[in-house]
């Protein structure tokens, strides 16, 4: 097994090697791998190189603060040219052109040799490489949770090198480099230390702004009991070239839209135990959605899940307009995660929260049903 120095060493060598980079996130991507995925491309602009983040969904509305966050695009440039090769040792070229038919919807191309003749046994055809040379995923613990943009581009992550950075124990090593350390706190937090190895001097403000968002997010302002004396560490040395703590507190901590807080204050007024399944857990009706004016419960489950003391299993069921129930929940990083993939027929949004739908029930029911599925897993859940 090769040492976190070797690695990072292969990590600095294929970057200098890189011109273009992909820098991919979920449809939900989390604070930490959004203000690491920020925070890098930036660096790696520094280098000459061309960084494209793109992501599954509109950034949520609490990040749009971290700077630069409205360059990160919705849409993947996955287009590559269709090359046609042509033998000309033994006819050297003499013209090229092309006419393009719209009418008939047909190019035709047009190789006129100086001597000789082209033949078809001359002719070879094949698509160009994808327009990226590297793919660079952070705090992304399954290719999964970028859903689409995994499921619908395979071949551009089959055929694109991977460097995969993360600190999350159930990250299944599928870059052919992986930098995975799960003593830290975060995503940004190991990015630190690898930046500081690269170049120090290229960190500036909103660089270490960035990934003192991602460190503070992942360990709720450094209050998370997994907080170690290393963040405490890095966070000042990002504090000391610039980072805006302050700012982070305010956009992160202080300031929550109204519709926010009274949707969330249902919830908690709603909050159940379950001692012998490790669980807490909260219920929103329809009317909770439209009485406190959103209907988007995401932020909801993040501000249950900053909030509540840790339980071993954290879910929240919301009825919706579509006529069934919508959930999320949070796991322990020491449960399995594919036994609840299984049982609720769940995807992962982020590396944090799950989500899984309950059709054709009522809320009620669907409490029930979900309850019913978590006894079949007791034996898993453990305490």
């Amino acid at each position: 097994m090769m040492s976190e120095p070797e690695i990072q060493k292969q990590i600095f060598e294929s970057i200098n090697r890189a011109t273009r980079v992909l820098i991919p996130l979920g449809k939900a991507p989390s604070g930490d791998s959004l203000s690491a995925a920020l925070a890098l491309r930036r660096f790696l602009q520094k280098l000459d190189k061309e960084v494209v983040i793109v992501g599954g969904g509109k950034v949520a509305e609490k990040y749009l603060f971290l700077p630069e966050s409205d360059l990160i695009t919705e849409k993947l440039e996955e287009s590559r040219s269709f090359v046609i090769s042509v033998k000309t040792d033994q006819a050297p070229l003499d013209e090229l052109s092309y006419h393009h038919d719209e009418q008939e919807g047909v190019v035709n191309i047009y190789l006129r040799p100086k001597e000789g003749i082209y033949n078809p046994e001359d002719v070879t055809f094949r698509s160009d490489k994808f327009p990226y040379d590297l793919i660079i995923a952070l705090g992304i613990p399954t290719l999964d949770v970028l859903g689409e943009l995994y499921d619908k581009n395979t071949d551009l992550f089959f055929e694109t090198p991977i460097v995969n950075i993360d600190h999350h124990t159930t990250n299944e090593h599928f870059g052919e480099i992986n930098l995975i350390d799960i003593t830290a706190t975060s995503t940004a937090e190991i990015l630190v230390e690898l930046l500081e190895k690269f170049e120090t001097g290229l960190i500036d403000k909103e660089i270490s702004t960035n990934l003192l968002a991602g460190i503070m997010i992942e360990t709720n302002s450094f209050q998370h009991i997994k907080t170690t004396p290393k963040a405490f560490l890095k966070a000042s040395s990002l504090i000391s070239m610039g980072a805006d703590q302050q700012g982070i507190i305010k956009h992160l901590y202080k300031t929550k839209t109204i519709s926010l807080l009274k949707l969330w204050g249902r919830a908690l007024a709603r909050i159940k135990e379950r001692p012998d399944l490790s669980l807490s857990y909260s219920l929103l009706k329809k009317e909770d959605m439209e009485k406190s004016g959103t209907g988007d419960i995401l932020p909801v489950m993040e501000e249950l899940s900053n909030s509540l003391p840790e339980p071993r299993l954290l879910f929240l069921l919301a009825e919706s307009d579509s006529g069934r129930v919508e959930g999320y929940y949070r796991l322990h990083p020491s449960l399995a995660a594919t036994d609840f993939a299984l049982q609720f027929d769940s995807v992962p949004v982020n590396s944090r929260y799950h989500y899984f739908k309950i059709e054709n029930k009522s809320l009620h029911d669907a409490e029930s049903e979900t309850l019913n599925r978590l006894e079949r897993l007791k034996s898993r859940i453990g305490g």
